[in-house]
């Protein structure tokens, strides 16, 4: 028999989301699942969203504002106020529909070997138009693997159990991707999942932290560990895959001249194109990145006009 979950907290970091964190607030309070305390970190913020915030008249809610350190550290602050074994996480300018935590919470009470569960994502702009849908690899293992290159564990769908959280902290030296940094740390010793389906709505912006943040510390991880990987491989075929790791993780967080050398060594259609890219201005450069271009492609056919019609309720 399944192992019931009577209670979670929700937590929120916020800084300077006063445009917002509105109707984030508005998309955690009307879950149809409600035993949850909703934990909101307010990260000095100089705009509106204390305002905002205090609006809201409901006792779920404990507002804390601190002074400005971080995310990584607003995180590590709120995770010591959190009561309940399990932690649901978003962001102040993202968007879930009332489905999310009672879907969550039933699929972890019939999957009890899951520590940490996300799920697939919409990604938007404002105002209110559907970007790309975006399908994160399901299981575990596809999840691990995926982990070498990128971050397939949406925040804002994410929920863990607190035990890791008490053992394993934010790096609060890192101004971006402590999220894809901790998940990394904990990928041998937890056990992931996402659920198939949409359970967030992830606001795409051009200023936000993830696009402009500074990606070195997550380089150096991830780079080391391809590199070191490749050198120890005992086949063509792992050496060529670490190989192909390395010369992505150049192309997307480190150097595009190292990454063009790697390019040139295997070809293939999606390389060219990525060769090329190389050459562009910095700007050009990280807008072709910033456009997703790959995934709204995949999306073009896709049906949205039910997506369209929540999305726009959520910002209501």
């Amino acid at each position: 028999m399944s192992e019931k979950i009577k209670n979670i907290s929700v937590l929120m970091p916020a800084y300077n989301c006063g445009k917002y964190i509105s109707a984030a607030v508005k998309s955690i309070l009307n879950q149809t699942y409600t035993n949850f305390e909703f934990i909101i970190i307010d990260d000095g913020s100089t705009d509106e969203t204390e305002q905002v915030i205090k609006s809201f008249a409901d006792k779920r809610i404990k507002y804390k504002k601190v002074e400005h350190n971080g995310t990584s550290a607003a995180l590590n602050y709120g995770i010591g106020l959190c009561k309940y074994e399990w932690i649901a996480r978003i962001d102040a300018d993202d968007l879930n529909p009332p489905q999310r935590l009672g879907a969550q919470v039933q699929f972890l009470e019939n999957n009890r070997e899951i520590d940490i569960l996300s799920s697939w994502s919409i990604y938007f702009s404002d105002p209110a138009k559907i970007l790309f849908f975006l399908n994160e690899p399901l299981s575990h293992n596809e999840i691990y693997k995926y982990l070498n290159l990128h971050n397939p564990i949406n925040q804002s769908a994410m929920i863990c159990r607190k035990s890791i959280f008490d053992k394993y902290k934010f790096n609060e030296s890192l101004n971006s991707n402590e999220d894809y940094e901790l998940l990394y740390r904990l990928r041998d010793e937890y056990r992931f999942a996402n659920m198939p389906e949409y359970l967030v709505y992830t606001r795409l912006r051009e200023n936000s932290r993830t696009a402009r943040g500074n990606r070195s510390n997550l380089y150096d991880m991830l780079n080391t560990n391809a590199f070191r990987r490749m050198v120890d491989s005992k086949s063509k075929g792992d050496h060529f895959y670490w190989a192909s790791v390395a010369a992505w993780l150049n192309y997307f967080y480190g150097s595009r001249q190292s990454a063009r050398g790697y390019f040139r060594n295997s070809f293939s259609l999606k390389n060219l194109t990525a060769y090329f890219t190389t050459f562009l201005p910095d700007k050009y450069f990280f807008k072709f990145i910033d456009s997703h271009l790959k995934y709204r492609i995949k999306s073009f056919f896709k049906e949205k006009s039910s997506f369209k019609k929540e999305l726009s309720l959520l910002l209501k």
